[in-house]
């Protein structure tokens, strides 16, 4: 099982970003099964948006946010996940702010191993495995 993080998808949507190529290439390899069931979180699916609705614009953030939202199981961050996030967070001496640790608690809790992401801090979890 993999969890995708906000890099790629905004990547994946922006052909002039250098990781474009990169990007395309680690969601084909996500939707043709090789890491498992996929999934992300609505935290990422609100930066997404954001993130596009700034430098592109809204139609072009509703377009991105519509293919996200079929594409990909979306879990929401509960109580329960942001607890689990916050002992990540507090006891990590990682350089990960605390929405990445809401990944690393949602990945615990569904049993995922992959994380597809450009963010190089995640390498230095010994309990994924990152694709990048």
């Amino acid at each position: 099982m993999i969890f995708i993080d906000a890099n790629i998808f905004l990547a994946f949507d922006n052909i002039a970003d250098v990781n474009h190529k990169r990007a395309l290439k680690i969601l084909e390899e996500v939707e043709s099964g090789k890491y498992g069931d996929h999934f992300t979180s609505d935290y990422v699916f609100n930066e997404i948006v954001g993130v596009t609705f700034r430098k592109k614009g809204k139609e072009r953030a509703i377009l991105l946010g519509e293919h996200v939202l079929k594409s990909v199981l979306m879990i929401n961050v509960d109580d329960h996940l942001v607890k689990e996030a916050w002992k990540i967070f507090s006891t990590t001496k990682l350089n990960l702010n605390l929405v990445d640790c809401t990944h690393l608690a949602a990945m615990k809790i569904a049993g995922a191993e992959f994380i597809a992401t450009l963010d190089k801090e995640f390498a230095q979890v010994k309990s994924v495995q990152v694709v990048s």
